[in-house]
Parts: structure tokens; sequence; C-alpha cells
């Protein structure tokens, strides 16, 4: 097999798995928001015992994550210990990414308070790995995989166990390597276009909202600096609170099903009073812009303490997701808050600055925090934004060189 033909295989192929990965994503996203849709506007709340029926599926939600934790481990495996995995080993274990996504996705229609990034970005670069080391198989054993049938190099490609081959710095090819990130940025896009794609033929809501209309001027500047302090100070506040809530919960390690029904009775106790607080809030958020001024700042600080609060408890009690959305929920919910104080500045200056300095503070990742959070908001107050991240980023770096 020549070069190219070989080039044209390998990019196809690795097209092909690439599009898999992102109908797998969709699938997850999905199923997982029609499903709690369902159950938590339709099934528990439109019937005679609706207390009694929320309790009981909340408990039966306790009863099977906590079996699974028991049963698996430490399931499901999120982004950031993936990727973890993935800088020590140049590869990690991709054999358990569909337990790892069936107990995010039970975690998440059962009501949890987190998001469904974490995991589902943890999946993805378990495929991902399962991905290239198939397209490593194709490369080292093209002449023998040229001489099948179409279909049998279908199977060979699709079969989630077999015909792989695992990263060797020994197998490194030097030339394959230099174009190796051309084509890893490829499939990257084309996994994101599958996933896009599915999301708009199905119609599926975006998960990012706009948060109004900005009309700041030189003058609403000079609440920047002020601005920021607020939102670092309520970043390390969280800090503080999720490091002595890891504390004061951590008791029945053993017994993960009994850990896990306090997260039930937590999920319970929010889905009866305060539902719009259920799972990331990511769907909530698009109401906030239109229905802030409704309720006053204590009533939304309230909301926020409740949020973050109910978030801590789910993770530390076995419901295991995402805690990005939440946070981005809560630090765009407090800016809202405090804009009602200052009536005389422009809103979305307010809540821009006081969100991303609050969530780079609790998540320290200026940069691509910065670009997430920017895409909630219009276009005008990006220079503020990034304005944010920036003076947070050096004044982290010239920390990091004290403490060094």
């Amino acid at each position: 097999m020549n070069k190219l033909a070989l080039s044209i295989r390998i990019i196809l192929y690795g097209a092909l798995l690439s599009t898999f990965i992102g109908a797998i994503s969709f699938a997850f996203i999905y199923l997982e928001s029609n499903i709690s849709h369902y159950l938590w506007h339709i099934l528990l709340t439109n019937n005679t015992f609706k207390t009694l029926t929320i309790l009981l599926f909340c408990l039966l939600g306790g009863l099977i994550v906590g079996s699974l934790r028991g049963k698996w481990g430490d399931y499901p495996q999120t982004a950031h210990h993936t990727i973890q995995q993935l800088k020590e080993h140049k590869t990690v274990n991709y054999r358990p990414v569909f337990k790892s996504l069936l107990t995010a996705f039970l975690i998440l229609i059962f009501g949890a308070g987190v998001g469904p990034e974490a995991a589902l970005l943890g999946a993805i670069v378990m495929l991902s790995v399962w991905q290239a080391d198939k397209i490593r198989y194709l490369f080292f054993n093209r002449e023998s995989f040229a001489a099948l049938k179409p279909l049998e190099r279908l199977g060979h490609m699709f079969h989630p166990t077999r015909y792989l081959l695992t990263y060797n710095p020994k197998n490194t090819n030097e030339k394959l390597a230099a174009t190796k990130k051309y084509v890893i940025i490829f499939y990257i896009l084309n996994g994101l276009f599958a996933f896009i794609v599915l999301m708009k033929y199905t119609n599926q809501p975006s998960f990012i909202s706009k948060m109004g209309m900005t009309y700041w001027e030189l003058k609403d500047f000079w609440l920047f600096v002020p601005l920021v302090i607020f939102g670092v100070l309520a970043g390390k506040l969280y800090n503080l609170f999720k490091r002595k809530m890891a504390d004061w919960m951590n008791f029945w390690s053993d017994q993960p099903i009994k850990k896990a029904l306090i997260g039930s009775f937590a999920i319970f106790i929010v889905g009866m009073f305060t539902p719009n607080l259920l799972f990331s809030g990511q769907v909530t958020l698009g109401a906030v812009p239109k229905e802030y001024l409704h309720f006053s700042t204590l009533l939304l600080v309230c909301v926020v303490i409740i949020k973050l609060v109910f978030l801590q408890v789910c993770l530390n009690t076995g419901w295991i997701g995402g805690d990005i959305f939440p946070i981005v929920f809560s630090a765009i919910l407090l800016g809202f808050g405090l804009s009602q104080l200052l009536p005389n500045f422009d809103t979305v200056f307010i809540v821009a600055t006081v969100a991303t300095a609050m969530t780079i503070s609790i998540l320290q990742s200026p940069l691509g925090l910065a670009i997430f959070i920017a895409l909630f908001f219009p276009v005008q107050i990006l220079p503020i934004i990034l304005l944010t991240a920036l003076l947070l980023k050096v004044i982290q770096t010239k920390r990091g060189k004290q403490i060094v």
C-alpha cells in the first residue's frame, strides 16, 4: 500500500470513528435530557401522591447509585481523572467507558445537582484513546487489513475489545508524528460537527444561554477592581466551604449505599421546594436575565448558597458529576443579585466581571474559563472578561513564584 493510499485510509477510518464518538456523546445528552424532563416534569409531579413519589424515587436512586459504586468502584470517571491518567501513562483504560457513562446517566436522571460535562468529557477522552489504538492497529497491520473485505474491515474497526494496538514509544513513527496533531484536530472537529448536527436535527436546547445585552461605558469601569475582588472573595469562601465539607463528609467510605442515601434526601428536599436547582442549572440559566428583577438580592444570594451546598452534598455522597456548570450558574446568579444593589451601572458588566472572577478563583483555569464564560455574554463584554482573566492569571503567576 503506497503512502498516499495509507494516509487517505487512516483519515477516512479516523473520521468514521470520530463521528461514532460524536454520536455516542449526542445519545448520552439526548437520553439524559429527555428522560430527566419526562421523569421530573411529568411523571413525578403530575400525580396525587407527589411527595411520596418523589421521596421513593430519590431513595431508589440512592440505592442504585450506592450499589453501583460498591460493585464497580469510583464511577463515573471524570475528565480530570482520565486526563491525569493519560498524562502519566500516555494511555488510559477505556474498557469501563460504558460503565462510567451508565453511572453518570443514572446520577443525572435521578436529579443530582451536578453537570454532565465531567463524565462525558472523561468518556470522550477514553473513546479517543480507543480510536487512537484502532488507528495504530490499522497502520501497523496495513497489509493484512487491506486484504479484508469491506464489511470485515468495518467489523475490525468497530469491535470494542479486539484489533487494538496500545501506545508504545518504541513504535513511534517520526514521519507520522509530524502530522499527528493536525489529524487529531481534524478528528476533534469532525466529532464535534457530528454532535452539533445531531443536536440541531433533533431540536435539542443549547447548553449556552445569553445573559442579555450590554451598553457598558467607561463609568462602569470604576467598579471593575471592586467587582473582581468581590468575585475572588466569593470563590475563596466557596473553596473554604468545599474543604470543610470534604472533612465533614469523610465517613462511611466502606458503605456507599448509606452515603448515597444522604444525597437522596438532599435531592428530595431540593426537588420538593426548589426544583429549578436540580441538575446542573444550565437549563434554568436561560430564564435568569428575564426573571432576576422579580427576586430580591437576599433571595438570589440564598439560592446561590443552596445550589453550591447542594453541589457539595452530591459530590461528597457519591453522586459524582461535573461542577463547572453549577459553579458558573451560581456565579452568574450572584452577579445578577449584586447588580440590583448597583442600578446605575450596566448589569451585564457587573455579572460578567463577578462571574469570571468567582469561577476562575474556584476552578483555577483563567484562559479556558474566560472563553467558556464569554459564550454566555454578548461580544461587547469580551474585553472585560479577558481583562479579568488576564489580571487573575498574572496574580496567580506571581503567587506561584513567591511560593517557589
